[in-house]
């Protein structure tokens, strides 16, 4: 949901970018990171620093990733306020990220990546293993 979300914040961004242009350039923005947070091969290509690392590194934990969709929302919901008109579809969708991350932090679930968005290191099943007894 939240890759969906950074996609449609980018395309509508773009295409409101004449009529409603501050928000247009958070939603890219917006976009981008999330683009960034949840496609981990991405990250590995970009040469970070140590400013960058502890800004984003905390994004690996469902907390921190819920809080920060959910000011994304805020700040895509506020763009209605203003005459956002179609910017209220990334809203919802952001929201909606927000929503999932909110309640795989909840059940302390175990972050699921797939291989071919660069991840490989967590589980592929969303089943905690790390106590498990071999069969």
């Amino acid at each position: 949901m939240a890759l969906l979300s950074g996609v449609l914040l980018i395309v509508l961004g773009g295409v409101t970018f004449l009529f409603h242009i501050v928000y247009s350039i958070l939603a890219i923005v917006f976009g981008a990171i999330c683009i960034l947070i949840e496609i981990p091969f991405l990250m590995k290509l970009c040469p970070t620093g140590p400013a960058f690392d502890r800004a984003f590194g905390g994004l690996k934990n469902h907390w921190w990733r819920f809080v920060a969709y959910l000011v994304f929302a805020i700040v895509m919901w506020s763009s209605l306020a203003k005459g956002g008109g179609v910017l209220a579809i990334g809203a919802v969708t952001i929201t909606l990220a927000a929503a999932c991350y909110f309640v795989a932090a909840v059940k302390k679930q175990a972050k699921v990546t797939s291989a071919m968005f660069g991840g490989g290191n967590e589980s592929h099943h969303g089943f905690d293993t790390t106590n498990a007894l071999p069969i």
